[in-house]
Order: C-alpha cells, then sequence, then structure tokens
C-alpha cells in the first residue's frame, strides 16, 4: 500500500482542503480462512495493510490528543480475528472497515487483506475495500 490515491479521492468527495493518512503495513496474521475444504481448519498467513483518512488540522500541537492513535489499528485486525471465522477475505476486510472507522477522527478508510503462499497458485492473492463515512 504505498499509493493513497483512494484516500486522495475520499478527500476530494469529502470536500476536504487539507487532509492526513494514518496507515499500518505489512502485518502479517495466520488465520483459519478459505471456502475450500483444504483451508478449513488451518491456518493461512494473510497480510493486513489499512489506511485511514483523517482531517488536518492547521493549528496542530505535537500531542498524542491531538491525532487518532496508530495502535487501534491493529487492535482493530485482533478484535476482528478474535470473533467467528469467515471464509472469504472481503468478509474480514469488511468487518475491519467497520471498526477502524468508529472513532470520529476516521473519515475514510481502506483495508486489504493478502494470502500469501496460496496453495496451488504461484502469487499471492487480495482483496481491497474502501468506505467513506457518510456526513451528518
Amino acid at each position: 500500500m504505498k499509493s493513497s490515491a483512494e484516500m486522495t479521492h475520499a478527500a476530494s468527495i469529502l470536500g476536504l482542503k487539507e487532509w492526513g493518512t494514518i496507515r499500518m503495513e505489512d502485518l502479517t496474521k495466520h488465520i483459519d480462512i478459505g471456502v475450500h475444504d483444504h483451508e478449513k481448519g488451518v491456518t493461512q498467513p494473510v497480510r493486513f495493510d489499512i489506511e485511514v483518512l483523517v482531517a488536518s488540522h492547521v493549528e496542530f500541537e505535537d500531542d498524542i490528543q491531538n491525532v487518532l492513535d496508530y495502535e487501534y489499528l491493529e487492535n482493530s485486525v485482533q478484535a476482528v480475528l478474535s470473533e467467528s471465522r469467515a471464509e472469504l477475505q472481503e468478509t474480514i476486510a469488511r468487518r475491519i472497515l467497520d471498526r477502524v472507522l468508529e472513532p470520529k477522527a476516521a473519515l475514510a478508510a481502506t483495508v486489504s487483506l493478502t494470502k500469501i503462499e496460496v496453495m496451488g497458485f504461484e502469487s499471492d492473492l487480495g482483496c481491497t475495500m474502501v468506505r467513506v463515512k457518510h456526513n451528518g
């Protein structure tokens, strides 16, 4: 997730003149996921990448109280993974979007999941889900 094109587009939709993002990249968890019988009950490495759009304030002070704490991104992933098993990466991505968009300061988010070392494939397989909060 080296590009913020989705978040730039979201900022444009929201009419922001100044914004920033926070992100978590390359978090790998071994999880039980998949629709095929050979995947059920077996953990697979999945990479999580999350980016959250936040409004930027002109009068900024160097204080943790003035920003959205990055730690909640990894905590959101962990909370979702502790819930019921999901067969689809898209299901997990949507659940993570629900959590990372809970704080008022979070205006939009993109969540990418990538299965690494997929049996029967020579490539990684993944999905990206993007959501912009509704105003009002």
